[in-house]
């Protein structure tokens, strides 16, 4: 899974805390925008925005931090 995300955003630590709690950070590939500009062109393409925090799986995109949250604990708790 691919996690789009930039480091001063609130809704993104949120995620980050919930994959902490759940010990799932190998399951992702970290994909900070604002460090590598090519994540921001990729995210866009994908979304049509650079809004963050962007949960990609087999199932495409996922917006939302809560949405995101919930669907981790449902799938790795």
């Amino acid at each position: 899974m691919e996690l789009y995300f930039y480091e001063d955003c609130e809704y993104c630590q949120a995620v980050f805390e919930t994959i902490a709690k759940l010990k799932i950070s190998d399951e992702f590939t970290f994909k900070d925008i604002r460090v590598n500009p090519d994540y921001a062109k990729e995210l866009v393409d994908l979304t049509g925005n650079e809004t963050v925090p962007c949960l990609v799986n087999e199932h495409g995109p996922m917006k939302e931090a809560n949405d995101i949250r919930k669907y981790l604990v449902s799938h790795f708790d």
